[in-house]
């Protein structure tokens, strides 16, 4: 029994996050528009030959302002636009300025659109989402190839835009990161983070709850050598549930989900 609990609510944490994905297999058109007032519409953008990124967000959701600058990362490496990938996000439920203010303190630089004031809550329900952040990636021939990036790091969004035929434009910036993995993940007592640093830097890494809330640190700010390095972690002390480790360097910052399934 002690090894089907860890089971089951693993089963229920990923029957949560399913809400969040569209059943849809080909995108509904829909027009927005923006906080600074430019209309947006899908399928003229897909006529063009554009793959449309689109971040369905609340500006009151914790992961949405974890994940939001990831969603900035990933629209930077693909030139802003400028090349045939179009990225957006789409508020549910806030004003213009509630969005004006969200984009401004995660220095968000894509398109937005409201939820109340630009047109967002009806594409919400035309893409019959019930949760968020959802981010989705659609072709031109208005098929989604990916309803749901979870969790929708720089990375697993660039991963998921290429695989739809997407360009990046420049170096891929994954190529310059720092590497980070834990093991083992489900966590269930111990776990090891192993890192690699490309050059000396201020280290820190803090632990953060599913919101984005520090709530341990891990490792206080330490200058490293290059190379690779290690820190145990235990679960004793946590619940069980979704954590997310946050490792920061002075060039970047990286976070890796994590679960906790103690017994």
């Amino acid at each position: 029994m002690k090894r089907l609990l860890p089971l089951l609510f693993l089963f229920s944490v990923f029957a949560q996050y399913a809400k969040a994905q569209t059943p849809l297999t080909v995108a509904p058109n829909f027009n927005v528009k923006t906080i600074d007032g430019t209309v947006v519409e899908l399928y003229p953008l897909l006529d063009q030959g554009k793959i449309v990124v689109l971040d369905f967000f609340s500006v009151s959701c914790g992961p949405c302002q974890l994940y939001a600058p990831h969603f900035q990362g990933a629209f930077e490496a693909f030139g802003r636009n400028l090349g045939n990938v179009f990225f957006m996000g789409i508020n549910y439920n806030g004003t213009n300025p509630d969005v004006i203010f969200f984009d401004s303190v995660f220095n968000l630089t894509f398109p937005t659109a409201s939820g109340l004031d630009g047109g967002g809550n009806a594409a919400f329900h035309l893409f019959q989402l019930s949760a968020y952040p959802t981010v989705i990636v659609i072709k031109p021939d208005k098929s989604i190839s990916n309803p749901y990036i979870w969790p929708p790091t720089t990375d697993n969004i660039i991963d998921a835009v290429i695989l739809a035929g997407g360009a990046l434009v420049g170096l891929d910036p994954r190529q310059k990161d720092d590497e980070l993995s834990i093991f083992p993940n489900p966590v269930n007592g111990q776990s090891a983070i192993r890192f690699s640093l490309k050059q000396a830097s201020a280290v820190s890494i803090d632990l953060l709850d599913i919101s984005g809330r520090k709530i341990d640190q891990l490792l206080p700010t330490k200058r490293l050598e290059a190379g690779n390095h290690s820190l145990n972690i235990s679960s004793s002390a946590l619940p069980n549930g979704i954590f997310f480790v946050a490792f920061t360097t002075e060039k970047e910052r990286i976070l890796k989900k994590i679960f906790v399934v103690n017994n």
